[in-house]
């Protein structure tokens, strides 16, 4: 069977189940590849987990501009906005907290300690010379450690792999949004380059739904790779990623001290670096990666109308080094195991008009860790894999992760069974054990999680269902405790509050995708996913009542079709289900409908003319109460590729 790592370019968001069997080895199609979910190039049918990847063509078919917009209906995954592009973005998988999430750029990890949960903002994640996009669901921690609670958001961005390309885009429409960006790639020799850069910017929305004063988004990127060929054994590589932003947000300004329009900006500056090197042996059966990286977000608010505009200073650095080794010790059995050594620290200051030069509080955490991974087919159509991970934090001390899966190819792999048994935890943050609020002896939040999964291809693949369960109870979860009038032994000497393991929370849900191809033009998707997460702390008066922001059902579907003479036309419908504001299910946020119209006219084999229609609806919606949201918005481009 031929592999490859391209998806059908029809669908939007496929799930593993549609993907390995669209490409069937009857059909004579390609098999999808997925890196994220062992670590290792696997084939899809051969993966236990549930996954989802986004490919190139369904991104550039997609015509979205931040990343949130291509995750929005990949089934189980959600997401809050304190207002339009640009404000903070928080992303949940399968209901976990936002800050259990995982997301990996070329395999790089990345967060913020400067934040009390150590969380990715995805705000400022904008689509821009990306190959593809895996999403994996469900607690991931023997792979990728402390986060990976929720899941993993994996991006994978272009190589320089070809003689030579290049590509402009040039976008602008309603809220005076204006985008341009542009790549490079190619070869010399042994050496081969990625070079990219874009600017978006917009007038935006109101941060507070209330309010009149837009407030607009400014976004400049840049990127590049290099990868080195000494020999067909030894190649090294640097990628370097860089982001800078501003956004208007909005506050809670005297005397009311509600949400409401207000001057406030908040600057954002983004880095990433990475080096490596690669080491092929024993005829390409063995293959060895040593990494170090480092990630900066600076995060500065300001205030123009305070006589101290700087309301809030903050530093996030991660620093990291890895080495991982996989093995093809027979064309059965492989095994992949790796190293990784952490450093997390933070640096951040809130000046005041009574104290403009405040001591900035400064902590650090590390962390050391092991993993293996052995992965059999003792049959052709059974795959079993098995792993563990040893961590050692220098404040809570060890932890032991474990996670195994299977995958049964059936009925000539038109039937795919899936099952996985995982569990997972997330490190407390250098804020949370460090800080004012800080608990020296907080420990990890655990997790423990099962699903199972079946996938089924009718009519020579044409037609392509899936349906997964899944559970995920959740223990020692990190939470603040109000120190106000509070007689406990904790609060002793923080009259402001702290952090303890008091949470607990249990997830439970399904999720449903359909993929079907009835003429080489015509394409339809869909998916529906419900979910119940509930706070399982017994003798509070939260007890058995809904987790915040959490829709118990979400939906989409997406039909395409690709005319004769050239023009790529398809719709979208998302629905997302109400939900709760507050942990008390006291506040309601209502649920909401979505249509996304796109259209695409090549014009010869290197220039495209598209155009897109978002919330076509003109719905009037919130993701956070209080907080606006887009209207209705037309956007037009060009995009020309060499």
């Amino acid at each position: 069977m031929p592999v490859s790592v391209a998806l059908s370019p029809f669908a939007f968001v496929t799930s593993v189940a549609a993907q390995s069997a669209l490409a069937a080895p009857a059909a004579g199609q390609a098999e999808t590849i997925v890196v994220t979910a062992t670590r290792t190039p696997t084939r899809a049918s051969r993966v236990g987990s549930s996954v989802t990847v986004i490919d190139a063509p369904a991104i550039a078919r997609a015509q979205s501009i931040p990343v949130i917009d291509l995750l929005r209906d990949v089934p189980g995954v959600a997401f809050s906005r304190t207002g339009g592009v640009g404000s903070l973005t928080t992303v949940r998988i399968r209901g976990a907290e936002s800050d259990q999430t995982v997301l990996l750029i070329d395999g790089v990890k990345l967060n913020d300690p400067s934040g009390p949960g150590g969380g990715f903002n995805f705000a400022n994640l904008l689509v821009g010379n990306l190959e593809r996009i895996e999403v994996l669901r469900g607690p991931q921690s023997t792979l990728y450690g402390s986060q990976a609670m929720g899941g993993v958001v994996q991006i994978i961005t272009r190589s320089g792999d070809v003689p030579f390309g290049a590509s402009v885009t040039l976008e602008g429409g309603d809220l005076n949004t204006k985008r341009a960006r542009g790549s490079v790639r190619g070869q010399f020799g042994d050496l081969s380059y990625v070079l990219a850069a874009g600017q978006f910017e917009t007038d935006g929305v109101s941060s507070a739904k209330a309010g009149k004063e837009r407030d607009g988004y400014k976004n400049t990127l840049a990127q590049s790779r290099l990868d080195y060929a000494f020999n067909d054994h030894l190649s090294l590589e640097a990628r370097v990623f860089w982001s800078d932003s501003d956004v208007g947000i909005d506050g809670f300004p005297a005397p009311s001290f509600v949400l409401a329009d207000t001057l406030e900006r908040s600057e954002t500056e983004e880095l990433i670096v990475y080096t490596g090197a690669n080491l092929t042996l024993l005829d390409g059966r063995s293959r060895t990666r040593f990494g170090i990286s480092e990630t900066q977000t600076d995060r500065t608010n300001l205030n123009p109308t305070l006589a101290v505009q700087n309301t809030f200073v903050g530093n996030g650095t991660n620093r990291r080094a890895e080495f991982q080794s996989s093995l093809d010790v027979t064309p059965q059995f492989q095994i992949v195991g790796g190293g990784e050594f952490e450093q997390s620290r933070l640096r951040t200051a809130s000046p005041s008009v009574s104290n403009p030069n405040p001591s900035p509080l400064r902590a650090k955490s590390e962390l050391s860790a092991l993993y293996l991974q052995g992965q059999a087919s003792p049959a052709s159509w059974l795959t079993a894999t098995l792993g563990v991970r040893w961590t050692d934090h220098d404040s809570f001390g060890e932890a032991l992760n474990t996670r195994a899966t299977l995958a049964a190819s059936l009925n000539q792999g038109n039937t795919i069974v899936r099952a996985a048994l995982a569990d997972g935890f997330k490190s407390p943050t250098p804020f949370q054990l460090f800080s004012n609020f800080g608990n020296g002896k907080l420990q990890p939040e655990e997790a423990s999680s099962a699903e199972i999964g079946v996938e089924q291809a009718w009519f020579s693949r044409r037609l392509i269902g899936s349906i997964t369960y899944f559970q995920r109870d959740t223990i020692n979860q990190i939470d603040f405790v109000s120190c106000f009038g509070n007689p406990a032994a904790i609060c002793v000497g923080r009259p402001s509050g702290t952090y303890d393991n008091i949470a607990r929370t249990k997830a439970d849900g399904t999720e449903f995708t359909l993929e079907a191809k009835p003429t080489p033009q015509l394409s339809l998707s869909a998916g529906f996913a419900t979910l119940d997460a509930r706070n399982k702390v017994r003798g509070t008066a939260n007890f058995n009542r809904l987790l915040p922001r959490r829709a118990k059902e979400t939906g989409f579907t997406t039909i395409g079709y690709v005319f004769d003479f050239g023009l790529d036309f398809s719709a979208t419908y998302s629905r997302i289900g109400d939900s709760f504001n507050n942990a008390s299910n006291t506040v309601v946020i209502k649920g909401y409908d979505l249509v996304t119209l796109r259209a695409s006219q090549k014009i010869n084999a290197h220039w495209t003319v598209f155009a897109r229609v978002e919330n076509a609806g003109d719905e009037i919606y919130e993701t956070i109460t209080g907080y606006g949201s887009p209207r209705r918005q037309t956007l037009v481009g060009l995009r020309a590729t060499f």
